[in-house]
């Protein structure tokens, strides 16, 4: 019999910060906050013949449907997978509405080996009729992709697949080896919010995204440690009016790491806009850390408003060889009004910063700004690095003011780039090595720990754009913001005495 245990779930809050994205002193940590996780019973799923709906290895997806079933049945509720417990699946698991898919961190759904399923045949859905409020949290799914015989990322064993939902979260979840996607949603009506939460989530090796969203408004990304592998981190097609923060994207330079960490893409008549993109570290991968682009070629610009700022990004854009839109470390293509600011760039190919149009959608004739400030660009000696590198001046033009741009071929600028007060010199770094970003001071640095004074002061203090807000800077801060990482933040370095 199932135990009617009332969950108090109404409000759920992500504080969580990743080591090395945002340390406590750093700006205030936004927080996720879920309200759509709906109150009920628990169907508790285990192994040991006491629970409500017991498993045994074979099959198992046929009793957690049943107490997936069961809750559809009465309106909503939890079903609640025991540890420490592998639970084999030959079938897809089928959520209601109004539904919270729970389990221990010892918990694992897996798939069988050598499961031949057909393609676009997920491990998790909805039913046919369910559309709004699914959580998925606290256990593993294992896709255990090493011993299938489909290949990666073309459409075999998403993990999460829902499509023409709403009120979606996944959380505290682990997702690892993958074939394709990790989390799936697909909808198509961008005049109802979707309101998606892919927060706090460790992520390895998938085949595809480990989040993948078309035709969304209303997504949040936060919190998340994703190990890339065949594809993207997080890939937003023809979605707009995201976050996505505080994530760390990493991966190796092997020849299977192909995808870039960010994707936000749009196809012919669909809109993507009001995109922020802030406070991430995304590091190692052959592609690039962003890349935007767009393929309308109607003369009519839907994609507009990406806001990326307060990001690390280092030792990305890494392909030996050349496809335009990969050797760089944040890529643009067809989207207007741009504001890239106070990142760090370190060793991002062949660019820091490019625009490249597909060739394909050249036709357009409407004109494209991207517009680039108190940003640190650095280069590495080693593909003839550009600061900034425009593909396309007849219809795009970057504005540059007040970035850093440091040990890159200056002999190459190129046009449609208009800079204004950049400047040319070695930012003073506490340990570039180490990846420590802050800027040496003689008045006080942020350490990690304390505050410490140092013997020399970056010449990149108090260099940033005039208009830019400095208020979270710590006194003294010399009435404006420092270039870099932590300018106008809690941590950003300190104003020596003028």
């Amino acid at each position: 019999m199932v135990i009617p245990v009332l969950l108090k779930f109404l409000v759920f809050i992500i504080s969580l910060s990743i080591s090395g994205c945002v340390s406590p002193s750093d700006q205030p940590v936004d927080t996720v906050t879920n309200i759509n996780v709906p109150t009920g019973p628990i169907a508790y799923v285990d192994t040991d013949g006491n629970a409500n709906y017991n498993c045994d290895g074979v099959n198992d997806h046929v009793e957690i449907n049943k107490a997936l079933e069961y809750i559809n049945s009465i309106g909503g509720g939890t079903v609640y997978l025991k540890g420490p417990n592998t639970y084999w699946i030959d079938g897809t698991l089928k959520m209601g509405s109004n539904t919270v898919l729970a389990g221990d961190s010892s918990a694992c759904i897996k798939l069988i080996p050598n499961a031949d399923w057909g393609d676009y045949v997920p491990l998790i859905t909805n039913m046919e009729d369910a559309n709004k409020n699914f959580t998925i949290k606290g256990f593993i799914i294992d896709g255990n992709s090493e011993n299938q015989s489909v290949p990666r990322g073309s459409g075999y064993y998403d993990m999460i697949y829902f499509h023409k939902c709403t009120d979606i979260t996944v959380t505290n979840m682990r997702l690892r080896w993958g074939t394709s996607d990790g989390l799936i949603v697909r909808n198509y009506f961008h005049d109802i919010p979707s309101n998606i939460v892919f927060a706090n989530n460790s992520v390895y090796k998938l085949g595809h995204e480990a989040l993948y969203t078309l035709g969304l408004n209303g997504v949040t990304v936060a919190n998340n440690n994703v190990f890339t592998r065949t594809n993207t981190a997080f890939r937003l097609s023809s979605s707009g009016h995201a976050k996505i923060y505080n994530n760390i994207i990493h991966s190796e330079i092997q020849d299977w790491s192909t995808g870039p960490g960010i994707e936000i893409d749009k196809s012919d008549g669909y809109e993507s806009e009001n995109i922020e993109i802030y406070r991430n570290r995304i590091h190692t991968l052959n592609g690039a850390a962003i890349w935007i682009f767009g393929e309308d070629t109607d003369n009519v610009v839907r994609g507009k408003d990406v806001y990326i700022h307060h990001n690390i990004i280092y030792d990305v854009g890494q392909y030996d060889k050349f496809t335009g839109y990969s050797n760089a470390a944040i890529v643009i293509g067809q989207f207007n009004n741009t504001v890239i600011e106070n990142n760090v760039i370190h060793n991002g190919g062949h660019a820091g910063i490019k625009y490249y149009q597909y060739p394909n959608t050249a036709s357009m004739n409407e004109s494209f700004t991207t517009i680039v400030r108190n940003n640190v660009i650095l280069g590495s000696n080693k593909n003839n690095d550009r600061g900034l590198w425009n593909t396309d001046e007849i219809n795009h033009t970057f504005i540059s003011n007040n970035n850093c741009i440091y040990n890159v071929d200056l002999n190459y600028d190129g046009d449609g780039i208009i800079h204004k007060d950049d400047i040319y010199v070695d930012p003073l770094f506490a340990d570039m090595a180490k990846r420590d970003y802050h800027l040496r001071s003689a008045a006080g640095r942020w350490s990690g720990n304390s505050w410490i004074s140092d013997s020399v002061t970056s010449p990149l203090i108090d260099a940033g754009y005039p208009a830019s807000g400095f208020s979270r800077e710590p006194e003294p801060n010399g009435g404006r913001i420092n270039i870099g990482r932590y300018g106008n933040t809690n941590e950003a370095s300190k104003s020596p005495s003028r």
